[in-house]
C-alpha cells in the first residue's frame, strides 16, 4: 500500500490550539498524532489586527511540527464559528442557484456592518428530501480576520491550505462517525468556556445552528460553575426551541438523538439531559472509536481523556 497523503488539521479553540494529524492509506484514515497547546491569547475579535502576536502564534506552530511526520507542510484549519455571521433560511424546493445567491445577498445587506466587499462570503444550498423545503446555509467572515491567520501561517514553516469554522467541521465529524445511525433529526451540543453551540441535523445533513453565551448572571464566569442539573435544563429549552422552529419549517419529526461535544462539561451532565428527553437518546460523540490509530502515549491519553474536544479538529482531516 502506498501513502497518498498526510493531513494536518488545526482548531483555534478559545485559548488552546489543538493537533491531529493524520495519513492516508488507501483513502483510509490512520490517526498519528494528537496534541494540544495553549494559546498566547484567546483567539477571538480583541485580537484580531495585533501585529504584535503574529510572531508568538507563528511559533507556537512550528513548535508543535516536534509532534508530526517531517513531511507535514500545510495545515488545515478551522476557527471559532462566533467570527463569523452565519445564517440559515429554508427555500423552496428545486430553487436555482441564481435565485439562492440573490437571496443572500439580499439577507447580507440587511446584516452586515460594514461594506460588503470586507467580506469573504460562502454558501451551501443543502437538499433535504424528506422535508417540505430544503435549506440555505452561508457564512461571511472579514477578510481581515482571513488576512490575519495567513500572516501568522506565512511567519510559520506551515502552508495554511484552508480555512472552515468549526461548526461546519465538526458536523462533518459527525456525519462521517455515525453515517445512516443519523436518520431523522440529530443535536449536536458543543461546550466552550464561556458559551453553548447548538447545531440540529436532519438526516446527517446541516439544517441550522446557534450560539449562546453562558447562561444566568454574571457571578457565573464558567460553565463549569453550573449544576450538571441546571445546565441540562438550559440546554434542553434550547434544544427544544430548535427542533419546534424546524418542525414548523421543514416539517421535520420530532428529535431522536443527542451528542455531546466540547469542554467544561461533566459526564453527569448526559445524565441529566436524558431525565429531560421523551424520545431522544444522549451520548458523548465517539468519533474515534472505529477510526485506526497509531498514536504515542501522550496522543492517546488526550483521546482517553477528552475525545470530545477533538471533535471539529478531526472534521478538518476529512
Amino acid at each position: 500500500m502506498a501513502n497518498e497523503s498526510i493531513k494536518l488539521g488545526i482548531s483555534f479553540a478559545h485559548d488552546q490550539i489543538r493537533f491531529i494529524e493524520a495519513e492516508v492509506w488507501n483513502g483510509k484514515l490512520n490517526l498519528t498524532s494528537i496534541v494540544q497547546m495553549p494559546m498566547p491569547r484567546p483567539f477571538d475579535y480583541a485580537v484580531i489586527g495585533d501585529e504584535k502576536l503574529i510572531p508568538r502564534f507563528s511559533e507556537l506552530l512550528d513548535k508543535s511540527l516536534e509532534n508530526f511526520n517531517e513531511k507535514v507542510d500545510s495545515a488545515l484549519v478551522c476557527i471559532d464559528r462566533r467570527l463569523a455571521l452565519k445564517k440559515t433560511f429554508a427555500v423552496d424546493k428545486n430553487l436555482s442557484e441564481d435565485a439562492v445567491r440573490k437571496h443572500i445577498e439580499w439577507e447580507l445587506e440587511q446584516a452586515l456592518i460594514a461594506p460588503r466587499d470586507e467580506y469573504n462570503v460562502g454558501f451551501e444550498h443543502i437538499i433535504l428530501p424528506k422535508s417540505k423545503s430544503d435549506v440555505v446555509v452561508f457564512a461571511a467572515i472579514r477578510k481581515a480576520i482571513v488576512t490575519y491567520i495567513d500572516e501568522i501561517f506565512k511567519k510559520s514553516r506551515l502552508s495554511l491550505q484552508t480555512i472552515d469554522l468549526d461548526v461546519f467541521a465538526s458536523t462533518r465529524a459527525l456525519e462521517q462517525t455515525y453515517g445512516d445511525k443519523l436518520n431523522g433529526v440529530s443535536a449536536l451540543v458543543e461546550f466552550w468556556p464561556t458559551g453553548i453551540g447548538y447545531t440540529i441535523l436532519i438526516d446527517g445533513a446541516y439544517a441550522i445552528s446557534t450560539e449562546k453565551a453562558v447562561p444566568g448572571d454574571d457571578k457565573k464566569a464558567l460553565l463549569g460553575d453550573f449544576a450538571a442539573e441546571e445546565l441540562a435544563a438550559v440546554v434542553n429549552k434550547e434544544i427544544t426551541r430548535l427542533v419546534e422552529y424546524l418542525e414548523e419549517e421543514l416539517n421535520v419529526a420530532t428529535l431522536d438523538r443527542i451528542f455531546v461535544a466540547g469542554e467544561v462539561v461533566e459526564r453527569s451532565f448526559v445524565t441529566e439531559l436524558e431525565k429531560l428527553q421523551l424520545s431522544a437518546s444522549v451520548a458523548f460523540v465517539e468519533h474515534f472509536n472505529n477510526v485506526h490509530r497509531q498514536l504515542n502515549i501522550e496522543s492517546q491519553m488526550l483521546i482517553d481523556e477528552h475525545a470530545e474536544r477533538f471533535l471539529s479538529c478531526f472534521g478538518m482531516i476529512l
